[in-house]
């Protein structure tokens, strides 16, 4: 079944470096053997489907991530910290850092201005 429609996550991001988590990706297909394609920067990447969650709409709502205490900074080698939370743009992909508790944040690659989902972390 070939999927154009549809949107995913990963809930775990092991294995899967090309993915980064708390992003959206478009599903490409999603066959019955239990894997579902992603259409990613650079190419497709193939994941077990029962390590996404997805949609049939693109969402609207920024991703909240919680880091690991002892994760490492998504954007290690630049002098950028996201902190300990950051929101994830659902159209750019692009990663904001939380201060406080907003309600809304505005993506400065794209402009998108949306809602932040803390009741939804990726």
């Amino acid at each position: 079944m070939t999927r154009t429609d549809a949107w995913a996550r990963l809930w775990a991001i092991a294995g899967a470096s090309r993915l980064r988590s708390g992003a959206w990706y478009p599903v490409t297909k999603d066959d019955e053997s239990g894997t579902v394609h992603l259409d990613v920067p650079g190419g497709t990447v193939a994941v077990p489907r029962d390590l996404v969650e997805i949609r049939t709409a693109r969402p609207h709502r920024f991703t909240v991530v919680y880091r690991a205490v002892d994760g490492l900074n998504p954007v290690q080698g630049t002098t950028a910290d996201l902190g300990n939370r950051y929101a994830v743009c659902p159209y750019s992909g692009s990663r904001i850092r939380l201060f406080g508790h907003p309600e809304h944040v505005e993506c400065r690659e794209c402009g998108y201005r949306g809602v932040v989902a803390w009741w939804e972390t990726g």
